[in-house]
């Protein structure tokens, strides 16, 4: 059920009941990484569906690696970590992890690839990366810091390297991916503020498939060469970012949300979204891996640093937008080079609710309580902000959300999981 116009919920409903959340995109594309890597068959069992997820995996079949769907689950034909010449230009759509983790892999390549993607992935950054993969023997070039990006093959040579992350995380997490194959031991250093719970998230998974990998120092860690990644049979856990937005439609209708595959333990970032709604008034209980949360009757400001999550400012500035009061949102500077410029997106489109948002470039400023329609809320071909004005659309009347089905990058059933939970939405061609 993926909309082909603008898409307006119903307000008055609460969103009410039980139901999983997708597989984890960054999970998905980690795992397909190392099982691509790895020696022997892997089985990833329900991986993620979508967009990014597909790019991702059409990437590393380009690499070498013979992925065969088997009712579901994904059969991975590893490598050994002998990629093959890829004959044609590695696309990564949209997807801009599929781009950094796909480069850092094409290093690895026996002749020279390109690393591209559709035009508004050619927007992110990519020059700490380079950089650093240079550092480590990589012939590589960007266009001025961005994709497209050519890569000479032939291995890394190892060493030693610092990588600037204040950009993104996955600058980091794609460099140690990879890591083991070099030709010596890498040690990596970061620099610059970022969300490292999700490259502690890729040490931790990468240890678990085979590599030895030493934590050295604060932001340091040595990845021993020659160690290979080893093939497994796992199931993927769910996504705590899509779960987020679930989370969010309970928050903002007062309703009450079970998501029933929320892994406890799960080293997911996001997967600490349901403590941020718990200052905003929410209730919040678990059982085993089944998560719980009800919406309040009215939402609470909030002062919160997501600097760990920064993905998660679309979905507390939506519902900042519908609390009393001034809601204080630090730490997201890196969202400005997301999918699109999201504290912009968020403060032209909240506006148009008549929402007064103050920007800094690593901060928000929403006084919420008078939000009010009709308006065409734009989402900037971005995922989560399509999944973040669905839970304003559903408490302010007359709120249409535009270009509704770019949520396949990461969620292809989100719409019709709102309707499972009970809000009513149609598409509005006016």
């Amino acid at each position: 059920m993926i909309p082909e116009h603008d898409v307006e919920v119903a307000t008055g409903g609460r969103a009410i009941g039980a139901l999983a959340a997708p597989a984890s995109k960054s999970v998905t594309n980690r795992l397909l990484v190392l099982a691509a890597l790895a020696d022997g068959v892997s089985v990833l069992r329900a991986p993620l569906e979508s967009d990014d997820s597909a790019v991702m995996r059409r990437l590393v079949e380009a690499l070498g690696a013979r992925v065969v769907d088997a009712g579901g689950d994904w059969h991975v034909h590893g490598t050994g970590g002998r990629l093959r010449d890829p004959g044609m230009p590695l696309d990564a759509g949209l997807s801009g992890t599929t781009m950094r983790f796909g480069l850092a892999l094409a290093t690895l390549a026996p002749s020279p690839a390109t690393v591209t993607g559709l035009a508004p992935l050619l927007a992110r950054p990519v020059a700490p990366l380079v950089g650093a993969l240079s550092t480590l023997g990589a012939d590589i070039a960007d266009e001025q810091g961005y994709p497209p990006i050519s890569v000479g093959g032939g291995g890394l040579r190892g060493g030693s390297v610092t990588v600037d992350v204040s950009r993104s995380s996955q600058f980091a997490s794609a460099l140690l991916l990879v890591a083991p194959y070099a030709a010596s031991d890498v040690e990596v250093t970061i620099s610059g503020e970022a969300a490292t719970d999700y490259i502690a998230l890729t040490i931790e998974m990468m240890r678990d498939w085979g590599a030895v990998v030493t934590e050295t120092g604060h932001g340091r860690w040595r990845v021993d060469a020659g160690t290979r990644y080893v093939a497994r049979d796992l199931t993927v856990e769910y996504d705590a970012s899509a779960a987020a937005h679930l989370l969010g439609l309970a928050a903002a209708t007062g309703g009450e949300v079970t998501v029933t595959n929320a892994t406890a333990g799960s080293r997911q970032p996001d997967a600490a979204l349901p403590q941020v709604l718990a200052q905003m008034g929410c209730e919040v209980h678990r059982d085993g891996d089944a998560l719980t949360l009800r919406g309040p009757q009215r939402l609470e400001r909030i002062a919160v640093d997501l600097a760990a999550m920064p993905d998660q400012v679309t979905t507390v500035a939506a519902l900042a937008a519908l609390c009393e009061g001034t809601s204080e949102i630090h730490g997201v500077g890196v969202a400005r080079t997301h999918e699109t410029d999201r504290l912009a997106a968020l403060a032209t489109e909240l506006g148009k609710l008549g929402v007064e948002v103050e920007e800094s470039p690593d901060a928000l400023w929403i006084t919420g309580g008078a939000a009010r329609g009709p308006a065409r809320l734009h989402t900037y071909d971005d995922h989560r902000l399509a999944m973040s004005f669905a839970a304003v659309s559903a408490r302010v009347a007359g709120v249409a959300i535009a270009e509704p089905w770019c949520v396949t990058k990461t969620y292809p059933r989100f719409w019709a999981d709102v309707a499972l939970l009970g809000l009513d939405w149609r598409e509005v061609t006016d």
